[in-house]
């Protein structure tokens, strides 16, 4: 049977019960796939390593987990990705953490950043009006050709989460241009998911599939990332 390795980054801590439940997810959604998989945590602080030879990863799961150790390392890991076409997830701290990649190298926005830990930075990922650690939102799926829609069939689904960030609203519109297409969005009308429609696998989502995963019932979109690496 083939294997697919997908690089999982993020600094672990077994404490952070977002990754416990990340790896329980795996484990959920690798069951009943035509191939193996195996998952590899690759810690911010070794990501020179990583890119530094041949990248022996099918696909790629920025963690949750912001801010990171070496959050310059997670911005090129996903300039890689994109740049190579090679598959990339991002949930919560990853999610923003692409959406920053993508202002920074191809919008020419070379000083965006993240308001928790760049104060001097454009703040395309600012505080959400309200936190939501711990929290769940009904998100509308408004893109019926995106991957959401194709994988959920659903226009209303339940988004589980554990962050108090997300992308500023005052930077919408500039960020929502093809060929990167705002998928999902709260009740208010603030961002909970993204693609990029040129790119083979380049998505993610503030929500976390993984806290909505189970024996029983896998999450169907860590499933379809999976399939997408094969």
């Amino acid at each position: 049977m083939k294997r697919i390795t997908i690089a999982l980054v993020g600094d672990f801590d077994e404490k952070i019960h977002t990754h416990v439940a990340l790896n329980r997810s795996i484990e959920h959604c690798a069951h009943g796939l035509p191939c193996e998989v195996e998952a590899k945590w690759i810690p911010t602080e070794r990501i020179v390593s990583m890119l530094s030879g041949p990248l022996n990863y099918n696909g790629i799961w920025i963690a949750p987990g912001s801010p990171y150790k070496n959050d310059t390392g997670v911005y090129e890991v996903i300039r890689m990705a994109r740049e190579e076409n090679i598959p990339i997830m991002g949930s919560c701290g990853g999610f923003q953490y692409m959406i920053i990649e993508y202002a920074k190298n191809v919008l020419n926005m070379k000083d965006a950043g993240h308001a928790e830990n760049e104060p001097d930075a454009i703040p395309v990922i600012s505080k959400l009006s309200c936190s939501l650690k711990g929290q769940h939102e009904l998100v509308s799926i408004t893109d019926k050709s995106s991957w959401l829609y194709d994988v959920l069939r659903e226009e209303t689904v339940v988004g589980k989460y554990y962050c108090s960030y997300g992308i500023n609203p005052a930077f919408q519109d500039a960020l929502d241009k093809l060929p990167l297409v705002f998928t999902a969005f709260s009740p208010t009308g603030e961002v909970r998911a993204f693609e990029l429609k040129t790119h083979r696998f380049f998505k993610g989502t503030l929500f976390q599939p993984s806290l909505d995963s189970s024996e029983e019932h896998p999450n169907p979109l860590i499933k379809s990332f999976f399939e997408a690496c094969r």
